[in-house]
């Protein structure tokens, strides 16, 4: 009789299910945040551009000759990045923060570009 007691409680008792966090909210929150620090870089390299008379700079092909062309490639290449970031799917932590790692090392180039043409 002990033994249908305790099969019926381990049939019928409700199962403990732990949540995992979602890999794809993770991304999107560190994206906002990268995304952020991004627009920042962009908003000084107006204002740089602004203050030398600067009305366009283009950047088409490799021909990089000014360091604030340089800069701007830069932010556009992490911009461009923190967008084909936030579409991936991530099936495991390591994946997602090893991804994360390298986008945070091209913002972190971006940063440092900017922080030249000042």
């Amino acid at each position: 009789m002990a033994k249908w007691i305790i099969l019926t409680l381990l049939f019928f008792s409700p199962t403990v299910v732990f949540a995992s966090p979602n890999l794809d909210a993770i991304n999107q929150t560190v994206c906002n945040r990268f995304e952020g620090d991004v627009a920042k870089l962009a908003g000084i390299m107006d204002e740089v551009r602004s203050r030398k008379g600067i009305t366009e700079t283009r950047v088409a092909f490799g021909g990089i000759d000014t360091q604030i062309k340089f800069a701007d490639y830069w932010v556009t290449y992490a911009a461009e990045a923190i967008a084909y970031q936030r579409i991936q799917k991530f099936s495991s932590q390591n994946e997602l923060r090893y991804s994360l790692e390298i986008l945070k090392g091209k913002i972190l180039k971006a940063k440092n570009e900017v922080g030249k043409t000042l």
